[in-house]
């Protein structure tokens, strides 16, 4: 299935505002010695940089005139790079906070270019995958790399410098050392972290207004329906949540704030599960094992949920700094966990969608994916 897979990146917007609120709760990262932190961040970067080596390595190998081969070959070293970037930006995340002026606004500038990748190769995966079998596969790959052209980071920790100078001694850090820079800015980043195509047009495919009739589209639209709105639930709960963090005085109040939060997460997900477990599975040749997918995930957030609050409540708050601490694990804890259960939904590459994927791209109730 094509189409469908991309829910798995909704849920993984659903992380961002978790994710958000606990950082907020948890206060500034930990800072350090510019040089030091550089020093870390090539570090991750080096790493980074072998994984994605041996990862070009086996593209070398992949034989490129059997274009449904090679669809199938290159799309699981997609994903093999897709990990490799969970693996540097769990990496990142661990070295602190560049102790300068304007250190958050660099740390905000990695984290921006981070999300920008996941969305380049998501994007770059869907439009291998959707290389016509009679196609020439170099080519074809070759036309959407130039369409999808290269990342620009340096620019975006120049404009950082522009408000805060200190910010300058970063890229000059990173510059020193040409391996580094060369993963961190130079033309080898649109290797490292492949390029991106422009977002999928809506208009390829007509959105259809009627309303949801056949089993299918009811299927379908209760689905879009059911994910959609539980990420706006949670985007909603966060927003409502923001203005009280200040007001914090004590870790108690953190605490509070973060159960409660959680609990309401927890609430919503559980009416999302009971939203799709309702819904009739779709009337294709793969369709029970399809809906399967969707209701296991679910199943799976419910019990993240589950976990985080059970979590959540056993912090302790006998000061600020433990409270931040802790805080800090959950903030990956959230993405991570999440992550996992979005890979639940690798499982439809190996069902028939039928007409479901066009349904995906033309009911109206799918346009917020």
């Amino acid at each position: 299935m094509r189409r469908i897979p991309r829910v798995s990146r909704l849920l993984l917007l659903a992380a961002l505002p978790l994710a958000a609120f606990i950082s907020a709760c948890g206060g500034d990262a930990k800072k350090v010695d510019a040089e030091d932190w550089v020093d870390d961040l090539c570090e991750a970067a080096a790493d980074f940089d072998e994984t994605t080596d041996e990862i070009g390595g086996k593209f070398a190998e992949v034989d490129l005139d059997d274009t449904k081969s090679a669809k199938k070959e290159v799309a699981g070293l997609l994903k093999d790079q897709k990990e490799a970037a969970s693996d540097f930006r769990a990496a990142f995340d661990k070295i602190g906070q560049p102790d300068i002026d304007g250190g958050s606004k660099v740390i905000d500038a990695f984290k921006d270019q981070f999300k920008e990748n996941d969305k380049r190769i998501g994007e770059m995966s869907d439009r291998v995958a959707d290389i016509d079998d009679d196609d020439d596969f170099m080519e074809a790959f070759g036309e959407i790399a130039e369409d999808i052209g290269e990342p620009e980071f340096r620019s975006k920790l120049e404009d950082v410098a522009d408000d805060h100078d200190e910010a300058e001694d970063i890229i000059d850090l990173i510059d020193e050392d040409p391996d580094c820079a060369a993963v961190i800015f130079d033309q080898d980043e649109a290797t490292t972290n492949p390029p991106t195509s422009p977002t999928t047009t809506p208009g390829r495919t007509p959105v259809a207004t009627a309303p949801a009739k056949t089993t299918n589209e009811k299927w379908v639209a209760g689905i879009c329906l059911a994910l959609t709105g539980w990420v706006g639930d949670l985007e909603d709960a966060n927003t409502s949540l923001q203005g009280q963090i200040d007001r914090a005085a004590s870790a108690q109040d953190i605490k509070t704030l973060l159960v409660d939060f959680l609990k309401d997460g927890q609430s919503e997900t559980v009416n999302m599960r009971k939203e799709m477990t309702a819904l009739k599975a779709p009337d294709v040749k793969d369709g029970a094992a399809i809906h399967k997918v969707f209701v296991d995930a679910a199943d799976g957030l419910v019990k993240v949920f589950d976990s985080l609050v059970a979590d959540a409540q056993k912090l302790d708050t006998s000061s600020l700094q433990k409270a931040s601490d802790q805080l800090e694990v959950f903030v990956g804890r959230v993405e991570s966990s999440f992550d996992e259960v979005a890979r639940t939904f690798d499982k439809l590459d190996q069902y028939d969608p039928g007409e479901l994927d066009k349904l995906f791209q033309t009911r109206p109730e799918c346009q917020g994916f």
